[in-house]
């Protein structure tokens, strides 16, 4: 049974980082690049969704960079290829026809000890497939909440299910980085392929390779994606990441259900932001001294109202009595008049009610719409679907 479509908005960004010499990512969609020459039609795109990939290449600079790119155009080709319905196998099965044909390749090339990790989702109406092979992550981020829907195939991912490590201690041990998963590596590999999910309206789908993930927290990166577009949160991710040192090379792949920001701020700044950036000097220029005689009148308009409501409320002055005039005979001496000298006091106001003070409006707390599931297992407890029990048979 279809599911009713959820518009999509999606953004993807790599970048070199501030120690790396090249950049070994790919990512897919590659927003503003034509890295990868083969684009799904519309019809591909109504039958079987939208595809976004991320992987991470292994083996430095030329080698790894032609390893991620190979994974990804093969596996984007390969699950437009195939017939369905089953959107999870296909998946799954062109994650791992990318490792067959990446091996392949490495073995007619002479290649050593090179390969790419890779992160694959694919978003069909309002559900989300997952796959994986290495430490390329995917996460959802709900209502500010952050899930990671990955297992990672590290070391150290063993270490944590054998007891041996706590989860907190992943960070600083020394086989975090160590794959014990990855495409290119053999003739064939198993991609994990999670249970799907239903999507709801403002949900966001993060796919991103270490880069990200071994500079910031999750909690970190919730906080960034929050309120923001997918190309302007990939921008803030991206630049975090090489403040913090920019150690490896930094890929991401944002996609937002529902199309529209949510409500919760930040959308109007960001189109802002963005629209001012891509104005040429001269318009910024001109906005500028547009910017400024507005405020000069808006000044204006204020003192003007500033001071027609002072003098309108300015107390009279009171006006003094009449000068009496004591006219004086000459016969005789007469006393002056006596001028009254008892001043009628104003009329006092009444004591009114206090002045209200306005309470800030306090913003709703978003809940998850009840007829959504709530989110997947917490962080490095996912659990994948068991794998297809016939090997994927490899195209000619």
């Amino acid at each position: 049974m279809s599911t009713p479509a959820l518009p999509l908005e999606t953004w993807g960004a790599t970048d070199k980082g501030r120690e790396r010499e090249g950049n070994e990512d790919a990512v897919y969609p590659h927003s503003g690049s034509d890295t990868f020459p083969f684009q799904p039609g519309m019809q591909h795109l109504a039958q079987k969704g939208q595809l976004l990939v991320v992987a991470d290449g292994v083996g430095g600079a030329q080698a790894g960079s032609q390893a991620s790119r190979w994974a990804i155009r093969v596996a984007v080709e390969q699950y437009y290829d195939l017939p369905g319905p089953d959107l999870g196998a296909d998946l799954r099965a062109a994650v791992e026809h990318a490792n067959t044909s990446l091996y392949q390749y490495l073995q007619s090339t002479g290649t050593r000890e090179a390969g790419s990790t890779m992160a694959a989702a694919v978003v069909h109406g309002s559900t989300l497939y997952v796959a994986n092979a290495g430490d390329s992550r995917i996460y959802l981020i709900r209502n500010g909440q952050i899930t990671q829907l990955t297992r990672d195939h590290t070391l150290t991912q063993q270490k944590i299910d054998r007891g041996l490590i706590r989860p907190e201690q992943a960070e600083m041990d020394p086989d975090r980085s160590v794959l014990t998963r990855s495409l290119g590596a053999g003739p064939t590999v198993q991609a994990d392929l999670f249970p799907p999910l239903q999507l709801a309206p403002g949900d966001v789908v993060l796919l991103c390779s270490d880069g990200l993930t071994d500079m910031l927290g999750d909690e970190e990166i919730a906080r960034l994606v929050k309120g923001s577009s997918p190309k302007r949160a990939a921008r803030r991710l991206i630049a975090a990441a090489n403040k913090r040192g920019g150690f490896d090379n930094i890929s991401v792949v944002i996609a937002r259900a529902g199309g529209k920001q949510p409500p919760a701020g930040g959308g109007l700044l960001d189109s802002i932001k963005d629209s001012i950036k891509g104005m040429s000097r001269r318009q910024k220029t001109f906005l500028l001294v547009g910017a400024v005689l507005v405020a000069a009148a808006l000044c204006s308009m204020m003192a003007v109202g500033w001071w027609m409501r002072n003098r309108q409320q300015a107390t009279p002055t009171p006006t003094p009595a009449p000068m009496v005039t004591v006219e004086v005979m000459p016969t005789a001496t007469t006393a002056p008049a006596a001028v009254p000298t008892t001043v009628q006091p104003a009329d006092t106001v009444p004591p009114g009610a206090p002045t209200s003070t306005l309470m800030p409006t306090s913003a709703p707390t978003p809940t998850p719409p009840t007829q959504q599931p709530p989110p997947p297992t917490p962080a490095h407890t996912p659990s994948p679907l068991a794998p297809t029990p016939e090997p994927t048979q490899t195209p000619g």
